[in-house]
């Protein structure tokens, strides 16, 4: 733990200007945790148990993409919408501890919306609700596709993975044009390792797919056909029962300090001239962390920047004084639709909403070199979700939206190699073990990064 001396300037640190905090003198730290989103707050609740703890982010407001506000009594998950789930049972046992007790159970009502027809999600084993000939072309498209393969296939880059399994109807109709809304990339320059990694779209059981197609309902996605979610406080009330255990550990979170700079001492780190730390676990963005280092670690690495490619985020609350159909997330393919997926947050807790009410979060993927008009964004989603019959301009009670600049890391082909190559290089050379979404710029759900922190041995280095 920290000593109550050492506390009290750190925290004075976190409420001060940078350029009015020069004078204090440096802080010591065992472990200096880099980012307070959900890794670096799982990093830090695992740290403290056996070292001193401190982490630094740079926003105002900690939760990163679990961060959630309340307006005029409507709870809004601002990050997106987030749920609890995983296949792994440890895991998710581990996530409902953290909220001890304050949790609900749902069964997953989720749709794909194409041309006025909710197909239950997933959408190859929804083809049950679709006419006869539509399910027979499904069909015969994905037998066409399968068969097609051999052995030793191996898809190439995204587009190609979703046609190989998944053939050209549901290719065509749903998979593609979602998948360009979300990415805003050729789906050929994506790379499909990710989709590979647990918990995100897995490979189709062919056999649903068949009994769906002839008109017999099947259940796809199973690790997430059950889900949790807080039965109070939105989805940070998951991030903010982890955070309460590391106050209570002594660990001290320094908000609004952004990691300028670090360099590598006899004795560890120092970060941005005042605290100095004995090992780094770093969960910021893959750039922002290089971009803070010097010298020839800096000149090493700084070619590797440009290949880390993201989308940003902007979500998009809408309040109505109106009941919700029954449903949790729909997803939107279609491509003159703003927005690829909508949530009824109201329908995840009914304290999420004053009786009677509901709410709608719509999610927008924007690419970092798009300028962005966020009132026109709103606009557009609340005429598309009128144009989608979703809901009608007098129910709407306010609207209010966010952006995230990193949201989406984008697995373009080629960054395989880079990653590896700049992860391995912080690890052995620098010492600096980098981890989640961002830290190690893969597209992972909040169970991967349990798991993730979970498998960290990282005790001793820098010691």
């Amino acid at each position: 733990m920290i000593d109550r001396e050492k506390l009290i300037l750190v925290n004075h640190i976190s409420n001060t200007h940078q350029e009015e905090s020069g004078g204090l003198r440096a802080v010591m730290i065992d472990t200096a945790v880099l980012g307070c989103g959900w890794t670096g707050i799982l990093l830090s609740n695992k740290y403290a148990k056996f070292s001193s703890v401190l982490c630094i982010d740079g926003a105002e407001k900690l939760g990163g993409l679990l961060r959630t506000e309340v307006v005029d009594g409507f709870t809004i998950d601002v990050g997106g919408s987030h749920v609890i789930f995983s296949r792994d049972r440890g895991v998710l046992d581990k996530m409902l501890n953290f909220l001890s007790g304050n949790v609900v159970e749902h069964e997953r009502k989720s749709y794909v919306q194409l041309n006025g027809v909710f197909i239950p999600y997933p959408f190859e084993n929804g083809l049950y609700v679709l006419p006869p000939e539509e399910r027979a072309e499904a069909l015969a498209s994905l037998i066409e596709a399968l068969l097609s393969l051999d052995k030793s296939w191996m898809p190439k880059n995204l587009e190609e993975w979703i046609y190989g399994f998944f053939g050209s109807y549901i290719a065509k109709r749903y998979l593609i044009p979602y998948n360009r809304k979300i990415w805003k990339r050729p789906l050929d320059e994506i790379d499909v390792d990710w989709v590979y990694t647990p918990g995100r779209l897995p490979i189709p059981n062919w056999r649903d797919v068949v009994r769906s197609a002839i008109g017999i309902p099947t259940q796809g996605y199973l690790e997430q056909a059950k889900f949790y979610y807080p039965l109070k406080g939105g989805i940070q009330a998951l991030y903010s029962a982890v955070y309460e255990r590391v106050a209570n550990e002594g660990v001290a979170l320094v908000k609004n300090n952004r990691v300028e700079s670090i360099k590598i001492t006899l004795d560890g780190f120092l970060i941005n001239e005042k605290i100095r730390a004995k090992r780094i676990l770093n969960t910021i963005p893959l750039p922002s962390l290089i971009e803070s280092l010097s010298g020839s670690i800096y000149d090493d690495l700084k070619q590797y920047v440009r290949d880390f490619d993201y989308n940003s985020l902007i979500t998009v609350a809408v309040a109505l004084d109106k009941s919700a159909p029954p449903h949790h997330w729909i997803y939107v393919p279609n491509e003159d639709v703003i927005f690829h997926r909508y949530s009824w947050l109201n329908n995840y807790s009914v304290y999420n909403t004053p009786s009677g009410k509901s709410l709608i979060l719509a999610e927008i993927t924007i690419p970092p070199s798009k300028s962005v008009d966020i009132a026109s964004i709103s606009e557009k989603t609340v005429l598309d979700l009128e144009r989608l019959g979703v809901v009608e301009g007098e129910d709407v009670i306010f609207v209010k939206a966010w952006m995230y600049e990193y949201a989406y890391p984008i697995h373009r082909i080629g960054l395989n190699s880079v990653r590896k190559y700049v992860l391995d290089y912080l690890l052995k050379k620098v010492g600096i073990a980098s981890l989640g979404r961002w830290g190690s710029w893969r597209y992972m759900n909040t169970d991967a990064i349990v798991r993730e922190v979970e498998r960290l041995n990282y005790k001793h280095i820098g010691e």
